[in-house]
């Protein structure tokens, strides 16, 4: 098995708009599934429901303040610059910004194809399609993209025969070891939001990081005896979506209603900020999580 086949249908259609410069949006089917932004080629964007977004990243994370993003996106809109007005007004640096996007971006090819991508449909670039708030420039690799997800993806079958995957419910362990050495920020992180409900990917939209890294320390604590892996939520039949994520369909994650880009002619606030705001309180930034082709489960 090739590396692009080890990701599903997402990894074959993403050589194949590295190849032909495809400039346009793919679009994942699956549960949720997602969309892929491309220019010429290559990966400058992408979204799913089931994986924090660069906006949420930088939220969550602390480094900008819900009062600084929306001062900033609603300075942006007539230029659709938003990473620009983030630096300008010294809220996040150029560099910061292209590294969180990378993040991102890794972190949404790799849930998706943990979930299971279903089918990838193409759509050519429209003039009236809102762009991404915040792409990558000039974008990503789509071969290393790939690669990278295909790793990632052998990481997460290793995780899974401790019973770890992102259809768990992990749990705080009923006899934990009494001694230990001191959890890093992120593991801490990971620690306090385990509760027994929520599933990787809800801890991952509660500590401000990526699914995948949340998922590889959701691992290293089931191994050191501090969690428990939890019973696995059956994965979802072909007319319903998994526990509290929808089933991918047009509009059907309502995420262009919890973070509404931006439009030409006018203001658009962002309505729905407080969906993300209202998890619980951020922990403290944290610069140790990896970027692609670094330790597993950073």
């Amino acid at each position: 098995m090739t590396e692009d086949e080890e990701i599903g249908p997402l990894g074959p259609e993403l050589l194949r708009c590295h190849r032909e410069h495809f400039t346009g949006v793919l679009h994942v089917d699956g549960t949720p599934g997602g969309t892929v932004s491309l220019r010429n080629g290559r990966v400058v964007a992408a979204a799913t429901p089931a994986a924090p977004g660069p906006e949420v990243l930088l939220l969550r994370s602390g480094r900008v303040t819900e009062d600084e993003w929306t001062r900033a996106y609603d300075a942006a809109m007539p230029s659709g610059r938003l990473a620009a007005e983030l630096a300008g007004r010294g809220l996040v640096g150029e560099a910061g910004v292209e590294a969180v996007c990378l993040l991102a971006i890794a972190d949404a090819l790799f849930a998706m194809a943990a979930y299971g991508a279903e089918s990838v449909r193409r759509a050519a670039a429209d003039a009236d399609e809102v762009p991404p708030p915040l792409p990558l420039d000039p974008g990503a690799d789509a071969r290393r993209l790939v690669r990278e997800t295909a790793r990632r993806m052998r990481a997460a079958a290793a995780w899974a025969e401790l019973g770890v995957t992102v259809r768990n419910r992990p749990r705080p362990a009923a006899s934990p070891p009494r001694s230990r050495v001191a959890p890093d920020p992120l593991q801490r992180h990971v620690l306090e939001a385990v509760n027994g409900r929520r599933t990787p990917r809800d801890i991952a939209f509660a500590v401000g990081r990526g699914l995948y890294p949340v998922l590889g320390e959701i691992a290293r604590l089931v191994r050191e005896g501090l969690l428990d892996a939890g019973v696995p939520i059956a994965a979802p039949g072909p007319a319903e979506g998994p526990a509290g994520l929808p089933r991918r369909r047009r509009g059907a994650s309502m995420i262009n209603e919890m973070l509404p880009r931006p439009r030409a002619g006018g203001p658009v606030r962002l309505r729905r900020l407080r969906a993300i705001t209202s998890l619980p309180p951020a922990p403290a930034s944290d610069d140790s999580e990896e970027k692609p082709d670094e330790r597993d489960g950073g």
